[in-house]
């Protein structure tokens, strides 16, 4: 029986969690009593991420592993190499993924000048890339717009939406409790995987802005029932 995130002793699987996005998701994680395995393809420096986002953490349990051992032992996996890895990390792990929850938050960045853009995919995002390389998996789309650094500063709390992309009604509720554990981050069902590009481009137009006004930003929905 697959758990919900919210339920004791689930474990996330952090794919490529050796950068500023893992290591921060490992942090806010592993404080939200979460255990988190941080992978990596070299064992020494997972171990090392991990021991930097407990120090970080204070709490929780965040442990060091390989790529294909962080993804076998996981209830949900989440994916965080740079995009130029994707496809070649999502083939090696199709068999540890098999039908778990898969939650995308790879971006296809390019840099022009100064500027971000979002390289044109056939698929038509890096989710639906995702669900294509591994037809098993259950692929969601999510935590695309979140900042690294955001994440990695505890003594603020996190603020804003995420947005969660996905064809599998359980998959996005299991990722929108894991955005919930975050405080005060809010899950938006985005609709489908074929909205997931929509939330890349979002994130190109952010780092964008940020580059302009020198700030950290994110964004928020408004009008949604309950504020």
């Amino acid at each position: 029986m697959r758990r919900a995130c919210h339920e004791v002793g689930v474990k996330v699987a952090l794919i490529g969690g050796t950068g500023p996005e893992g290591i921060g998701m490992a942090v806010r994680f592993g404080r939200a009593g979460i255990e988190v395995l941080l992978g990596s393809r070299d064992l020494a420096r997972a171990q090392d991420a991990a021991s930097r986002a407990v120090e970080r953490a204070v709490s929780g349990s965040v442990r060091g592993c390989l790529n294909d051992d962080a993804a076998r032992q996981a209830d949900l996996v989440v994916v965080v190499v740079p995009y130029a890895g994707h496809e070649a990390t999502l083939r090696e792990l199709a068999a540890p993924i098999g039908s778990k929850v898969l939650v995308d938050a790879v971006v296809p960045l390019v840099r022009k000048g100064r500027s971000f853009v979002i390289a044109p995919l056939a698929a038509g995002s890096a989710a639906q890339e995702a669900q294509i390389l591994l037809p098993d998996a259950r692929v969601v789309a999510a935590f695309q717009t979140v900042g690294a650094s955001e994440l990695q500063d505890v003594d603020h709390e996190m603020e804003g939406d995420v947005v969660v992309c996905a064809d599998d009604p359980q998959a996005k509720t299991a990722t929108m409790d894991l955005v919930r554990r975050i405080p005060v981050l809010r899950p938006v069902d985005g609709g489908g995987l074929a909205h997931a590009g929509l939330a890349e481009h979002v994130t190109a137009l952010l780092l964008n802005i940020n580059r302009v006004y020198r700030a950290h930003t994110g964004i928020r929905i408004t009008g949604l029932p309950g504020g």
